[in-house]
C-alpha cells in the first residue's frame, strides 16, 4: 500500500466508502514478523489479535511484535490465539508462556482468543484453495473458526464504529506509511 499514488489511495479510500453494503468485521491477515506494514496495520486497527503456534522462533517473533507495538504505537491490549495445538489444554499453555514473559517485562494485557487445533483438513482444503469451513464444515478447525467468529461477534463496539470505519482505517494505514516513505 505504500507504493501505491495519492490518487491510487485516494480511489481504495473511495472504493470501501460505496460499499452497499458495510461488514461488520474487518479482518486483515498481515504477514509474520515485525515489518513495517505489519506495525502499520496493527496500529491502525480497533483490536489486535496474535496468532501463535509452539515454536521457539514463533513465541519469540510473536513477543517482538508486541513488544514493538507497546513501545513504538503505544498499544496495550492484544488477543492471543493458539494455532496448531494438540489440544485446549496445549494452546492455553502455549498462551501461558507467552503471558508470563509479557507481564514481567511489558505492560501490556493478554487476553485469550482460543485455539485453532492441528487438523489435517486444514492442508487439504488448502490444497484444494478453499476453506477448511467450506471443505470440511465439522472438521476440528472448522469448529474452532466458528466459535471464534461467535467470540468476535460478542466483542463490544468501540464508540466510533459507523459505516466509515473501513475508509478511517485505510486511511490510517495510509498515513502511518507516510510517515515512514515520505
Amino acid at each position: 500500500m505504500a507504493a501505491l499514488s495519492q490518487t491510487e489511495q485516494a480511489g481504495l479510500i473511495h472504493a470501501f466508502s460505496e460499499l452497499e453494503e458495510v461488514p461488520d468485521v474487518f479482518i486483515v491477515d498481515t504477514a509474520a514478523g515485525i515489518g513495517q506494514s505489519v506495525c502499520n496495520f496493527c496500529a491502525a486497527t480497533q483490536e489486535v489479535v496474535i496468532v501463535l503456534c509452539d515454536e521457539p522462533a514463533a513465541i519469540t517473533d510473536a513477543y517482538a511484535l508486541i513488544k514493538l507495538l507497546w513501545r513504538e504505537y503505544g498499544l496495550k491490549e492484544f488477543h492471543v490465539l493458539a494455532n496448531m495445538s494438540n489440544s485446549h489444554e496445549e494452546g492455553r499453555e502455549l498462551f501461558n508462556k507467552l503471558e508470563r514473559v509479557a507481564a514481567r517485562y511489558l505492560e501490556v494485557k493478554l487476553n485469550y482468543f482460543g485455539v485453532v487445533p492441528f487438523d489435517q483438513s486444514m492442508r487439504q482444503a488448502s490444497l484444494r484453495q478453499v476453506t477448511a469451513t467450506q471443505q470440511f464444515p465439522n472438521s476440528p478447525a472448522a469448529l474452532a473458526f466458528r466459535q471464534l467468529a461467535q467470540t468476535v461477534n460478542n466483542w463490544p463496539r468501540r464508540e466510533g464504529d459507523s459505516a466509515t470505519r473501513l475508509e478511517f482505517f485505510l486511511e490510517r494505514v495510509l498515513m502511518s506509511n507516510q510517515r515512514f516513505v515520505g
